[in-house]
């Protein structure tokens, strides 16, 4: 049978009548709950022991491509565990900062990955060793490029010029972007091929090949 309705009044009523036992059925349960937030307290303070104090890094708010600044703009400072903190991490805007290569939206900014403080957007573009070339824009022969693109720079000599040689030959291959208007296409030319490139100018025509991925 069912008693479940008077068993609950009988209850209530025992306790009314015996203010002794209610009293210590409290003071259990407020050290029953004091125990539970204690555990509660010491569990976060060991896992926050485990992960050790929080620094605060830049982190990129958006995907940045090599040449843009670090700013205000394009970073925010976030809170991160110690141990996932990578080396070089960067914890306050640098001065004049531009990456020097692709960095996505949450990455963490470190200095390696920084130009060298003050260059333009072109110069943070420019690999190590390479040298920034301006070939103009030929109508009808210049494909249409993008920074990041690679190209191939192809010369076409004059027949004088090429004399018993070949009519042409590719200067520099897997070349990359680095700046494009509407008059000029520039490149990160490797440094021993930026003075020939320059000879080149004078000697024949000089045509850019789009390299494919």
């Amino acid at each position: 049978m069912h008693r479940t309705p008077l068993h609950r009044p009988r209850v209530a009523l025992a306790l009314r009548r015996r203010p002794r036992l209610r009293s210590a059925l409290v003071v259990i349960f407020a050290v029953a709950c004091g125990a539970g937030v204690a555990a509660t307290v010491h569990q976060a303070d060991t896992a926050r022991a485990a992960w050790g104090e929080a620094t605060e890094v830049l982190v990129a708010r958006r995907d940045l491509d090599a040449g843009d600044p670090v700013d205000g703009d394009t970073t925010r400072l976030v809170a991160h565990p110690g141990p996932l903190v990578p080396p070089g991490a960067l914890t306050e805007l640098p001065d004049g900062g531009r990456v020097a290569e692709a960095v996505y939206a949450g990455e963490v900014l470190r200095a390696e990955r920084l130009a060298p403080g003050g260059v333009s957007a072109v110069a943070a573009r420019l690999p190590s060793g390479t040298r920034a070339v301006a070939v103009p824009v030929e109508a009808g022969t210049t494909p249409p490029v993008a920074v990041g693109d690679r190209v191939d720079v192809l010369v076409a000599l004059a027949a004088e010029a090429a004399s018993d040689g070949p009519p042409g030959f590719a200067l520099a291959t897997d070349v990359v972007v680095v700046a494009v208007t509407e008059v000029a296409v520039t490149l990160a030319m490797p440094r021993d091929a930026a003075p020939r490139l320059a000879v080149a100018f004078g000697q024949g025509a000089v045509t850019l090949a789009l390299v494919g991925r």
